[in-house]
């Protein structure tokens, strides 16, 4: 045709929504509606109410369609480097065989081989084309497909997302430049796509420089319940050796976050409960489960680090660890109770009191799969250090390196809880 060929491209599912159409006096009503360009048979619904007692529901059928009609089916999407057929079905609505141009243009995608077609279609009937094609980048690929014979012709555009690639590898080397320049080489792997990743290069004075805030934070958090003072000891014990050898910009001194420490672990001596557990603020009130194994696990990791702590409270602490079932209430959910039995086997063994036929046997109750990421990393220290473990620790092992999600600095994991685990003094999706 000498006019250039209409681009349908409004393909919505709703032609019309009227909510409110009033009636002339013989109940008729008129609606004016514009179909989008979709060649297919729309279903038209109408409901009457009149007052509160009359009502009525009508529907009906309409078709929309063109002499010839062209219509491309490509997949929902397309990945990086993907090549596929792309189908285009042409329909010949006349009384007579039609000989037919049919072309595609493509963005975002490259047509392989010859763009344009020429097919003889029978009348009231259809014939498949198949353009090859090729995703040569991420983003949104678009597909405009024409078609025209003599005084009848149609177009229609089409879009579809293509995916960058769903697997990353990273790598990663580490070192010092303490003496002057240090030559790195780099060679990316022969099958690499070019497109996508990049080399990152991060220098730091000392690791110690981004932790500054997070200590500052610790130090000066103003709110001491036995959890809180728990886990303030469990932090800043931890990095004990790397405050005092270095003296970060910003961060207190020394001998300050020190003498800190120890005015928290009296703290939680004068917490503690006659049972040997800890509720939250005050000495007295029902121990709570897992406070009190977060307050046992803080004491010793601050004894392990040089602190003074009571032996007669770690004793006491161990008292109620290897008691812990009974301490648990019994609306605890089951996987709440196995992952406190896990925490209270850990701590014990950091307090030379290991219990590593109580975790085999825990792991067989459950399964791996039953038990939480906090029990099977509580559960796996206690026994990697047990011969008879070797079997549990390995399948362990496994279910945490299937469940990884690795980049070239970090390796985490993420996990959900229900409402459930509030036992735990869970959030929602800790990492």
């Amino acid at each position: 045709p000498e006019t250039p060929i209409a681009l349908r491209t409004d393909f919505r599912a709703l032609a019309l929504f009227a909510a409110r159409v009033p009636t002339d006096a013989s109940g008729r009503a008129q609606v004016p509606v514009t179909v989008p360009d979709s060649l297919t048979r729309y279903r038209v619904m109408a409901v009457a109410a009149a007052g509160a007692r009359s009502f009525g529901a009508g529907e009906s059928t309409l078709t929309a369609r063109l002499p010839l009609m062209v219509r491309p089916s490509p997949p929902r999407f397309l990945n990086f480097g993907d090549r596929i057929e792309l189908p285009v079905v042409v329909q010949n609505q006349t009384e007579a065989p039609l000989a037919v141009e049919v072309a595609v243009r493509a963005r975002n995608a490259t047509v392989e081989g010859s763009a344009g077609r020429r097919v003889s279609v029978p009348a009231h009937d259809r014939v498949e084309v198949r353009f090859p094609v090729a995703a040569r980048h991420a983003g949104t690929a678009r597909f405009q497909v024409g078609a025209a014979s003599g005084a009848w012709a149609d177009a229609a555009e089409v879009s579809l997302p293509v995916w960058t690639p769903a697997t990353t590898e990273a790598f990663a080397t580490y070192g010092q430049i303490d003496q002057g320049p240090v030559a790195q080489p780099v060679k990316a792997p022969a099958d690499a796509l070019m497109e996508f990743g990049g080399l990152e290069l991060t220098t730091s004075s000392t690791a110690l420089q981004a932790l500054t805030d997070a200590v500052l934070y610790l130090v000066a958090y103003p709110f001491e319940c036995a959890e809180q003072l728990s886990s303030r000891v469990l932090a800043v014990a931890a990095l004990r050796d790397v405050l005092t050898a270095f003296q970060a910009e910003g961060l207190p001194e020394p001998d300050a976050i020190v003498a800190a420490v120890r005015r928290d672990v009296e703290r939680l001596r004068a917490l503690q409960n006659d049972d040997g557990g800890f509720a939250f603020w005050r000495r007295g009130e029902p121990s709570w489960p897992y406070v009190s194994l977060h307050a046992a696990h803080a004491l010793e990791r601050a004894k392990t680090k040089g602190f003074e702590v009571p032996a007669e409270t770690l004793e006491r602490s161990k008292g109620y660890l290897r008691e812990i079932e009974r301490h648990l209430p019994r609306d605890y959910p089951q996987d709440v109770r196995r992952t406190l039995v896990a925490y209270a086997l850990h701590v014990r063994r950091r307090m030379g009191d290991p219990d590593p036929e109580r975790a085999r046997r825990l792991v067989r109750e459950a399964g791996v799969e039953r038990l939480s990421f906090e029990a099977l990393g509580w559960l796996l220290p206690v026994l990697s250090r047990d011969p008879a473990g070797k079997a549990e620790a390995a399948a362990i092992r496994a279910f945490f390196a299937n469940r990884v999600t690795e980049t070239a600095g970090a390796a985490h994991f993420t996990v959900a809880y229900g409402d459930g685990a509030h036992p735990l003094l869970h959030s929602h999706r800790p990492t």
